[in-house]
């Protein structure tokens, strides 16, 4: 299986950009479109939720979401999907004190009707201790 063009690598990563900058601004219209049809949302030891639940827990976030950014992306491709893995660093402020989140993320999207959309999310615990 060779190479996919680096374009549509680009396409991945900028779709995954755009869904950190959707989180970020609590925009959940647009990133209701960024979701698959099938879109679930796997958090360890928890169990899967679908869109509407992902979708309301992102308006609930606390605090002011200052940034979330995305670092060490990786991609492994196969056919019209695409394994999204990296670092996803968020800053919030809350009650008056900055919070620093650095943790792993996976993401699984597909491509539907020539989009890369998120299909399956899975939120990884951050590091422990302060």
């Amino acid at each position: 299986m060779g190479e996919q063009p680096i374009d549509e690598r680009e396409r991945i990563v900028a779709t995954a950009i755009a869904i950190a900058d959707a989180i970020g601004a609590r925009d959940v219209a647009r990133l209701g479109t960024l979701l698959s049809a099938d879109f679930v949302h796997r958090k360890a030891g928890a169990g899967a939720t679908g869109a509407a639940t992902f979708l309301a827990a992102i308006e609930r976030i606390p605090g002011e979401i200052l940034s979330v950014n995305l670092a060490r992306i990786e991609i492994d491709m196969a056919g019209d999907s695409a394994l999204v893995t990296g670092v996803q660093h968020a800053r919030v402020r809350l009650d008056g004190e900055l919070i620093e989140d650095t943790r792993p993320f996976v993401d699984w999207l597909v491509r539907e009707s020539g989009q890369w959309r998120l299909r399956a999310a899975v939120e990884l615990p951050g590091p422990e201790g302060p």
